[in-house]
């Protein structure tokens, strides 16, 4: 199976060396980082200790969403069948990218794989409850049932990118690639998956779940389906 995984990386000098040294040596070679203009040493540990990984860098922070959507086309470019997205933090286990690749291998007829975070002693209550309150919003509004729509850790089909490709910069992208898919009525399918979080926590604010409320009911408003 030809795939690409796509991780954005932003000011994780700290961090890289082990999220890279994390993944089963078998996908590094498909591992696409896109750095979003960091300005610590991240790209210095990338370039001089993994060599065999694509490294792609924007000249300025141009947020989320446009780091995912550099890596995609990149994806696409090399041909690749499957696109996996996931954060660059720690909060995913790369191991479990054998087990999103598995689901499209068994089902040619799911077009998207989301991975649905498990709530463990590391979860944090006010996040926790904002993503909820923001699943149940998206689930109500557009019927695509969803129980985890702020995970960043999914996979889809190359082929249907031009369906759900978002223009979101910021923590909406999540939503609006859901919203796209739904539109669609693409077929989906949904994984249990673990998550760990350092005490470098990088998820919504309470301010970012409101914007993210605000996009989600301003979409089903204005938002067109295209056709």
């Amino acid at each position: 199976m030809n795939y690409r995984i796509v991780a954005p990386v932003y000011n994780e000098e700290k961090y890289i060396k082990k999220f890279i040294e994390a993944f089963p040596e078998k996908h590094l070679p498909h591992l696409i980082l896109v750095d979003d203009g960091s300005i610590d040493k991240t790209e210095k540990i990338i370039k001089e200790n993994y060599p065999e990984i694509t490294y792609l860098k924007h000249k300025t922070n141009l947020g989320k969403g446009k780091s995912l959507e550099t890596g995609a086309m990149k994806a696409i470019k090399e041909k690749a069948g499957i696109i996996v997205v996931m954060d660059s933090d720690l909060q995913h286990k790369p191991s479990d990218i054998s087990r999103f690749l598995r689901v499209f291998q068994k089902n040619p007829d799911i077009d998207i794989v989301f991975g649905s975070r498990v709530a463990g002693v590391s979860s944090r209550l006010i996040p926790f409850i904002g993503n909820k309150i923001i699943s149940i919003t998206t689930n109500l509004l557009y019927g695509y049932f969803i129980n985890d729509t702020q995970s960043g850790f999914r996979a889809f089909r190359s082929r249907i990118f031009n369906k759900i490709r978002w223009e979101s910069h910021g923590y909406s992208v999540e939503i609006e690639m859901i919203i796209n898919a739904a539109k669609h009525k693409l077929k989906y399918k949904e994984i249990p998956i673990d998550t760990i979080y350092l005490e470098k926590y990088k998820g919504m604010n309470i301010l970012d779940g409101i914007s993210v409320l605000f996009k989600i009911l301003g979409w089903k408003v204005f938002k067109t389906f295209k056709k």
